[in-house]
């Protein structure tokens, strides 16, 4: 199968295991899980039990553990600090939904990460109110915090220079990254390296060069490159062009999960970019909105860009 079929498959909701299976590559390959289910959705509302299911069988397939438990306790340990960043930028119809975010937490927990050991934060407090988080209200004893009341002093590093969350920088020792499936006007896609931009203290300020020279910079930086742990994304909903925000415009009704963000956006952008073929939508690829950061990501060897050199597998849980 090639990655047209493959992604094709994805883009129009018909994928099955049995007639996409696993692109097997390469020992050392990083792998990425692509969990579907078409149940996932009721009237636009995520199912908490479904979508569980397939961040646990994404995660399974990304460590090659034969359970859940598993595959997160070979992730993160009991006496760690664990950083978790959503998205909220994309409002109420498109941002990191809660179902994840509160089942992610309950993994950790499972691990034995206590309850004040896991710390949640977004940039602006509408950012957190589109994931349903509340500074004020810890989830499951998980606190969020907003960034501005606890920034570092600038950070330089190649060309970006900013503030950043303390604590992201100090005291954290994993980062669960949870990003969303999603497009954006100015660097084509949005996913797991651009979700960094919520923390720190102006982002407005990090898109030049359409955000591809201070993203990789931003990926970079020690505290994020060392300290990423796991992404888990919400494809449940997507945006696949104009705006990062506002309401979904594509339903892939997939969960991903990978260790290697930078393969992790790789395979995302394929999927916006062949929705948008399929859509009839001039592609990304070629013109300014090419994402050129995925690749300049990999030069800098902080992950594979190559779809070819990537496992990846798509679990059908339908």
């Amino acid at each position: 199968m090639t990655r047209r079929d493959f992604v094709g498959r994805l883009g129009a909701g018909v994928l099955a295991l049995g007639a996409a299976g696993s692109v097997a590559r390469g020992q050392g390959s990083p792998k990425v899980g692509i969990a579907q289910s078409e149940h996932v959705l009721v009237d636009g509302a995520v199912r908490p039990y479904t979508v569980g299911e397939m961040i646990d069988r994404a995660v399974m397939f990304v460590t090659g553990a034969a359970s859940a438990d598993a595959a997160w306790s070979g992730l993160f340990s009991a006496d760690e600090v664990v950083g978790i960043k959503p998205n909220g930028l994309g409002g109420y119809g498109c941002s990191t939904d809660p179902a994840v975010i509160t089942h992610c937490i309950q993994r950790l927990h499972g691990v034995g990460v206590r309850p004040e050991s896991i710390l949640l934060w977004e940039d602006r407090p509408n950012n957190l109110d589109a994931c349903s988080l509340s500074v004020d209200e810890p989830l499951l004893g998980a606190r969020s915090h907003l960034i501005q009341s606890d920034l570092t002093e600038p950070i330089t590093h190649g060309s970006l220079t900013d503030r950043f969350f303390r604590p992201l920088v100090n005291d954290v020792d994993a980062v669960l990254n949870l990003p969303i499936l999603k497009a954006h006007p100015i660097c084509g896609v949005t996913l797991a390296m651009k979700n960094h931009y919520g923390s720190l203290a102006d982002p407005s300020a990090q898109h030049f060069d359409r955000c591809n020279t201070p993203m990789v910079d931003l990926a970079d930086m020690p505290f994020i490159r060392d300290k990423t742990r796991l992404v888990v994304c919400d494809g449940t909903r997507a945006r696949i062009q104009g705006q990062a925000y506002g309401e979904p415009e594509y339903y892939p009704n997939v969960v991903m999960a990978a260790t290697d963000p930078v393969a992790h956006d790789t395979v995302g952008y394929h999927i916006i970019e062949d929705e948008r073929e399929r859509r009839g939508i001039a592609p990304l690829k070629g013109s300014d909105l090419e994402p050129r950061y995925i690749a300049m990501a990999a030069e800098r060897g902080l992950g594979v860009a190559d779809l070819e050199s990537i496992d990846y597998e798509v679990i059908d849980l339908a």
